[in-house]
């Protein structure tokens, strides 16, 4: 009976060691980092009259852990370089905006080049976590997907007996800005021996708003036709859609 006695103390004490062991090792496991920044390989872009190209990108995050990793998240953002595996500094980065998913436009970076961005969260301790890298090309050729809407107003912004104002309304405009917007006009309806007035004034890109130019030379007393004009940086031009006026010269 002893020894019966006996093997039974040493199970239970096996048994409770290993409890406790077992007890012990889950309370020591290491908390598992579920965070995660996607950033979306598919980008969009628009290209400035200056010839520089801006990048739009598109993530989606997930950061239930990140007390457990530096702290609370304090920034999110997009980091970008021209070698793989961008890190923050001063000037490489831009904020995620909206809600999740989220987005960010890199402007005026340098055509022909190839960058490299990924997501990341700035914690509270200093520390940062990247998510993964996409590879994107500023070596663009939007002649084939940028389009422009225009319209010419009906009524004259001003008129003497010197010239006329006419005004058009750049209604919508996709993937590339034109380096030159004015007018076309001409004696005859089909648009044949007609000339150009540019609007000299322009900074920076063509957008949604309106444009007008005093166009001097005409003849008194003269019907003309007049609709928007534009031309783009590869010398392509397009009147951007079928908006035409008629004005008579004093």
């Amino acid at each position: 009976m002893k020894t019966i006695n006996f093997f039974k103390t040493v199970i239970c004490l096996l048994a409770l060691t290993l409890t406790f062991s077992c007890s012990s090792d889950d309370s020591s496991m290491e908390p598992i980092d579920t965070r995660s920044f996607m950033t979306d390989s598919n980008v969009d872009y628009f290209i400035n009259r200056d010839g520089t190209t801006d990048i739009i990108v598109t993530g989606e995050y997930v950061d239930p852990d990140s007390p457990n990793f530096g702290g609370d998240v304090v920034n999110r953002g997009f980091v970008y370089g021209t070698t793989s595996i961008p890190v923050v500094n001063s000037n490489n980065t831009e904020s995620a905006l909206g809600s999740n998913p989220v987005n960010a436009t890199f402007r005026n970076l340098d055509a022909g080049q190839t960058v490299y961005i990924r997501g990341f969260f700035e914690m509270s301790d200093g520390t940062y976590f990247y998510g993964n890298e996409i590879q994107v090309s500023t070596a663009i050729d939007a002649s084939s997907t940028r389009s422009i809407a225009m319209t010419i107003r009906p009524d004259l912004f001003f008129q003497n007996s010197d010239g006329i104002t006419p005004e058009l309304e750049v209604t919508a405009i996709e993937k590339e800005s034109p380096v030159e917007i004015g007018f076309e006009y001409s004696l005859n309806s089909d648009f044949s021996n007609s000339s150009i007035t540019l609007d000299p004034d322009m900074q920076g890109n063509i957008f949604l708003t309106i444009y007008s130019e005093f166009v001097t030379g005409l003849t008194s007393n003269t019907l003309y036709y007049f609709r928007p004009y534009v031309k783009y940086a590869d010398g392509i031009t397009t009147n951007g859609g079928n908006s035409t006026a008629t004005f008579t010269t004093n």
